[in-house]
């Protein structure tokens, strides 16, 4: 075991067992978090605006404080934005994470020193539990997919970017000289050249973890390796970074002191391509010994799709439910993407999916939600987001001692209907995994299109097989019609009403999803969040050329 992987262990091992004796009483250790955030913040604005130093329970809190969106704390952003301190949190933020908000303006969410320690605490245990059941993934290089840490300053100079790349920055040396690519590379502002930048060094060093949110984002990777292999064996040789790609001078002066020729390392890598018929992480990253990754939710989609890429064998773990807002899971074991809710993190309630948009919808703490049930999730966090609905619905799937287990299964309202179904993306999932059992067809990637006009759905279907006749193709579109009638009775009523019409298969080429994700991040705000919609209305990636075929069902 190597030196980091002992100061790991032994870190995270301090921190895992002080946390597994929380969650024998996660109640109590949700009462002293939420009784400690009221006192410590009662005299900032929002604490004096919402009585903070008289509330004493849950129950005064839950009055004193209205469950809110991101718009709703704007205008207390925009104060800190402004440079009034003490708004929502005694200490003031060093930063802020930039994110997509739903009006069409971007979230800067506070990010603090208590924050940032929170998500190092989490994020050690996460590691530790990884080396107690994978004990060689600190044994070579670390690949971390991260965003840039300064996108933009707030008009009083406080930085704005991402928490990942400023952990990334400032990590402890140890753990920085593991990194397999520069900081730098992550602020190249071309995808294509950031993509090839970040294969240019991975490619030449063994590498035993990969880490990155986005599974998506995996496949960028192995298609920027797949499309310049040539390229990229002779910048490893002659120790370059090619001129092709649109990296600014700037970035590549800081870039040079890292590129060095690597003959032996181009040539093995020369003998690999010429090998096989693909080039993927299995030949060139042999020594990789887990990717840690999203899995549940759509996002999780993507991973049928990257799976082949590696052995059999290759073990990928969820890194946790977390969002520029808040990191609230520990996940330690492979299977599924459920983690352990962190309970002295962050204050949480569920709201009962079903009643969320109802006039008076219950609150429940952590002691009082039930196994196999899905919830919307309201954080309060040590950063200033009181009673927060981030409109993300989880699903508690058991309890490890007496804590929930959490997965993040869809964003709230992430539903389309034509007329009056109310189709969720989680049922159209379900149907299609429980279809290709059925068939016995494959699907690699998959999005469902409502085509308002013809009122059907349009089921865009990448097929993992080469071949497939057109005859099992159509039983396969029947298979997850049949099985949305199953799941979703106003579907199955609307369907034999005749108001629904049996849904079109579209066969698409192979390579679309890589090109429809391509394009995707290409214009995302930040490529490590995106996150395709695998249910929806069309948009503007939805082409007709991308069809091979039109199949009716």
């Amino acid at each position: 075991m190597s030196l980091l992987a002992q100061l790991s262990t032994l870190r995270g091992r301090y921190l895992w067992r002080s946390f597994e004796g929380m969650t024998e009483r996660p109640e109590e250790v949700q009462r002293r978090l939420l009784r400690r955030l009221l006192s410590t913040n009662r005299d900032t604005a929002f604490g004096r605006a919402h009585g903070f130093s008289s509330m004493i329970s849950e129950r005064d809190y839950q009055q004193g404080v209205p469950v809110a969106d991101y718009e709703a704390t704007r205008p207390w952003v925009d104060q800190l934005q402004a440079g009034e301190r003490r708004v929502l949190t005694a200490e003031d933020p060093y930063m802020f994470t930039i994110t997509s908000g739903t009006t069409g303006l971007p979230k800067l969410i506070p990010v603090t020193g208590s924050t940032r320690r929170g998500s190092a605490r989490l994020s050690a245990q996460w590691l530790y539990r990884c080396l107690a059941d994978h004990p060689r993934v600190l044994d070579y290089k670390v690949l971390v997919i991260v965003s840039p840490a300064v996108e933009g300053h707030t008009p009083t100079g406080v930085a704005f970017g991402s928490a990942s790349g400023h952990i990334y920055q400032n990590a402890s040396r140890a753990l920085r000289h593991r990194y397999a690519v520069p900081y730098e590379v992550f602020t190249i502002e071309d995808f294509d050249a950031k993509y090839y930048a970040i294969m240019r060094f991975a490619i030449a060093q063994p590498i035993s973890l990969l880490i990155t949110p986005n599974p998506s984002t995996i496949l960028r990777l192995v298609n920027a390796a797949e499309t310049h292999r040539d390229q990229l064996v002779r910048d490893v040789r002659d120790g370059t970074l090619t001129e092709d790609a649109e990296i600014p001078l700037e970035t590549r002066r800081a870039l040079r002191p890292h590129l060095r020729p690597n003959p032996a390392r181009a040539k093995e890598l020369e003998r690999l391509a010429s090998a096989a018929n693909t080039f993927t992480p299995e030949h060139y990253w042999p020594r990789l010994a887990l990717v840690g990754c999203w899995k549940g939710g759509s996002v999780g989609a993507a991973l049928s799709s990257i799976r082949p890429l590696f052995p059999p064998c290759m073990p990928f773990r969820d890194i946790g439910y977390l969002s520029s807002e808040a990191q609230a899971t520990i996940c330690i074991q492979d299977d599924g993407s459920a983690g352990i809710l962190a309970l002295d993190t962050n204050f949480y309630e569920f709201i009962p999916e079903a009643e969320m948009d109802s006039p008076s919808p219950r609150t429940l703490g952590v002691g009082q939600v039930e196994a196999g049930e899905s919830y919307y999730i309201v954080i309060t966090s040590p950063a200033g987001l009181y009673r927060y609905d981030i409109n993300d619905i989880v699903r508690v799937t058991g309890f490890f001692r007496n804590t929930p287990l959490v997965e993040f299964v869809r964003k709230g309202r992430d539903m389309v209907s034509l007329t009056g179904e109310k189709l969720h993306v989680t049922q159209l999932i379900q149907a299609l995994e429980q279809a290709q059992l059925s068939v016995g067809l494959k699907v690699a990637y998959f999005r469902a299109v409502g085509n308002i006009e013809a009122s059907r759905y349009d089921l865009k279907l990448e097929l993992a097989q080469d071949r497939a006749s057109d005859e099992s193709v159509v039983r396969l579109g029947r298979a997850i019609d049949e099985e949305l009638s199953k799941l979703n009775i106003e579907y199955e009523q609307k369907r034999r009403s005749g108001r629904l019409h049996a849904p079109h298969v579209h066969v698409m080429y192979r390579g679309w999803s890589a090109k429809r994700l391509g394009d995707k991040i290409g214009r995302a705000a930040r490529d490590t969040q995106f996150k395709d919609t695998l249910l929806g209305l069309p948009d503007e990636d939805d082409l007709p050329s991308d069809i091979l075929k039109d199949l009716s069902t």
